[in-house]
């Protein structure tokens, strides 16, 4: 952070030497460095792509969604964000341009009637969370998408991959598990 005022700067001449002065400018010096922190904290608060983990929490509360400091930062960002949305038809072409809006390198690929497969490249760590959770909100019950991550290197080596996936499981009225 940059002081936009040093008050040592502006002392007169008439101070300069004098302890008690010079001590209390470094003092009110402190105190003005506090204000300008909390000042810009608050500035970036005032927009969830530059709030910090507080400022999300207000966000979370401005849109109804309940706050879960388990999940990161980004994530809890991109969540306000795709709530924040203006409500509109989901098609595939406003599905494609709304992941370009968000700078999410995807691509959708129809392989069934009521399914795709939306391939990225993951930037980080929480992309692909990010992205799942996108897309459970707004899209149609009726559609099946599946995410497949892309990942390409140049770099020669060996390379351990892992796959898994996941059955959901519905708990109905009777106690008895369907998988």
């Amino acid at each position: 952070m940059a002081r936009l005022v040093r008050l040592k700067d502006l002392m007169s001449e008439y101070y300069s030497g004098v302890l008690e002065m010079e001590t209390l400018l470094e003092v009110e010096q402190y105190e003005l460095d506090e204000l300008q922190s909390a000042i810009d904290r608050q500035a970036g608060n005032q927009f969830v792509m530059t709030a910090d983990a507080d400022g999300i929490v207000a966000w979370e509360s401005m849109v109804g969604i309940e706050t879960l400091t388990s999940m990161d930062l980004e994530t809890r960002r991109y969540n306000v964000l795709a709530r924040l949305l203006p409500p509109k038809p989901m098609t595939i072409t406003y599905l494609s341009e709304l992941l370009e809006m968000l700078n999410i390198n995807a691509k959708l690929v129809k392989n069934g009637t009521f399914s795709f497969n939306v391939e990225f490249n993951a930037t980080d760590y929480g992309a692909a969370d990010r992205l799942n959770l996108l897309l459970k909100q707004i899209m149609p019950a009726n559609l099946v998408f599946n995410t497949i991550n892309k990942v390409t290197s140049t770099k020669q080596g060996t390379a351990y991959l892992g796959a898994g996936s996941l059955k959901e499981i519905e708990r109905t009225n009777t106690g008895v598990l369907h998988g």
